[in-house]
């Protein structure tokens, strides 16, 4: 059905047959909403279950016994966090080199519902960070308000992203840099301006609503590119940014917190599939080599042969 038709469908009045289908279709969703609540009780019946197991872990990585850094976040394993982070393909290419001395002194991260009793609103993440030469902050908290626009498809949209502000201690913010500036360095008081710069605690932590302008610090090429959309809309940049903030935070919430100790090690990661194509091209070039070295041998016995042959005429 054209969309015109559809329209003019809406406009006028349904049939009797129609409102008592709908009728049906209501109860339908009824009893999917509750099978949802019901699947939200054993969730969080679960998750009590588990706190303990990430309880003995925190504490665990908090041994200071026989420690490199004691003073780290996660004194056991200097920069366990961290790692794990970047060994998750959401985040490998979120932070840079000069975000990780200041994560390192993140001691654990947590979740929860925004409401406890409806998942379907959104959650926060709280990294909490032991005392640090960064930023006075214990915990740096994110939220990811979410609604339902269309409740019979399922689709979740991110409609609010809340950060929160940095306490940055004096010359130790990382998401700013000197500015670049072409010709020689010259000693200026210019040369000590700063300037915005990608960082994990730039990008993560930010704040954002449907509606808003795009931010100023954001990288619109890279950005479509990574979309694959050169002729994205402001609009459409800030819902790809949002997304993008939300598939980051359910990848943390759903897979590196539960278990972290695996994609710390790698184990979790997936396989990287340039590397095997690499791998496949490799093999593919050895038996290529082989295959002109046992060419060049046949050779060589043919002409052996018929050099035998020519001396016995």
């Amino acid at each position: 059905m054209a969309k015109e038709d559809i329209a003019t469908a809406d406009a006028e009045a349904k049939s009797p047959i129609v409102l008592e289908l709908e009728k049906l279709d209501d109860q339908m969703l009824e009893a999917q909403k509750e099978y949802e609540r019901e699947v939200q009780k054993l969730r969080r019946l679960y998750q009590a279950k588990q706190t303990p197991l990430l309880a003995a872990r925190d504490k665990a990585l908090l041994m200071t016994e026989g420690s490199e850094d004691p003073a780290t976040g996660t004194p056991a394993i200097k920069g366990f966090w961290v790692q794990a982070l970047l060994n998750h393909p959401a985040f490998e290419d979120e932070i840079e080199s000069y975000d990780i001395p200041a994560l390192e002194f993140l001691r654990t991260i947590e979740a929860e519902d925004l409401d406890k009793e409806d998942s379907d609103k959104g959650f926060r993440l709280m990294f909490h960070f032991v005392e640090n030469p960064y930023f006075t902050n214990s915990c740096l908290a994110q939220e990811y308000h979410l609604e339902e626009p269309n409740r019979y498809n399922g689709e979740v949209n991110v409609k609010e992203l809340t950060g929160c502000k940095i306490q940055w201690k004096d010359g130790q913010d990382v998401t700013v840099g000197k500015a670049q500036k072409g010709g020689k360095k010259k000693k200026s008081h210019k040369e000590k301006n700063l300037e915005p710069r990608k960082s994990f605690f730039r990008d993560f932590f930010r704040s954002l609503k449907e509606g808003d302008e795009l931010p100023e610090d954001v990288d619109t090429q890279q950005l479509s590119m990574q979309m694959g959309d050169e002729d994205m809309d402001e609009e459409e940049m800030v819902d790809a940014l949002m997304e993008n903030a939300y598939e980051c935070g359910m990848a943390l919430r759903t897979q590196i917190i539960p278990f972290a100790v695996r994609w710390y090690t790698g184990e979790a990661a997936p396989e990287d599939d340039d590397d095997e194509e690499e791998e496949e091209e490799e093999e593919d070039a050895d038996d290529d080599e082989v295959d002109e070295e046992e060419k060049g041998k046949s050779g060589k016995k043919k002409e052996k042969k018929a050099e035998a042959e020519c001396k016995q005429q």
